[in-house]
């Protein structure tokens, strides 16, 4: 990234603007396209856009590395947000928050708590947390006493998962090669050679 980019105004690039205008003129075209669409169309379109937006959030991963790398030299490596201008009308920040501690996953923190002793509690806190059994439904069922029932089916909430849709562009199959084209006869239409 360039110094002239870090926190100040360069001069403004028009072909940043008309870049933008037609990728959102594209993207409202096909939206405009999805209007009373069959059901394949709109995978179609779908696809389109899935392929577009993973193309974009590729090209957003590399600029989003060189603005962490960007904010931590301009923070000092510390904590903090950094502010960046764009050419034109664009701007970005960078949150770099507090770095925070957690225990690995399959630490034997039993071990810990004996080797420590007492002062285990002075370095760890015990979180507890509930989620109901899989069997929970079943049992509340089955439950003979209606204010138990009710208190449990009180304690928790149904959440309906929503369904995961995915897209995929198939790989367009190569160009045949370029044939020369017959020469047509003379007095003749070409597309009545096509006649039976």
């Amino acid at each position: 990234m360039s110094e002239a980019n870090a926190g100040t105004k360069t001069q403004s690039d028009p072909n940043t603007r008309v870049a933008c205008d037609t990728l959102l003129s594209e993207v409202e075209r096909l939206k405009g396209m999805l209007q009373g669409a069959d059901t394949d169309y709109s995978v179609e379109i779908g696809s389109i856009l899935w392929f577009l937006g993973d193309a974009i959030g590729s090209v957003l991963d590399g600029i989003k590395k060189d603005l962490r790398a960007e904010a931590s030299t301009q923070l000092g490596g510390g904590t903090g947000t950094a502010s960046f201008d764009g050419t034109d009308l664009g701007t970005a920040s960078v949150n770099v928050p507090k770095a925070s501690l957690r225990v690995p996953k399959g630490k034997d923190l039993d071990a810990i708590k004996s080797a420590i002793g007492g002062d285990f509690t002075l370095f760890f806190e015990e979180v507890t947390t509930y989620k109901p059994r899989a069997e929970f439904d079943e049992r509340v069922t089955n439950l003979t006493n209606p204010l138990h029932q009710q208190i449990l089916l009180n304690s928790i909430e149904r959440v309906e998962p929503t369904p995961r849709v995915s897209f995929r562009r198939n790989t367009p199959p190569k160009a045949a090669p370029a044939s020369t084209p017959a020469p047509a006869v003379s007095g003749t239409d070409p597309a009545s050679l096509l006649d039976d």
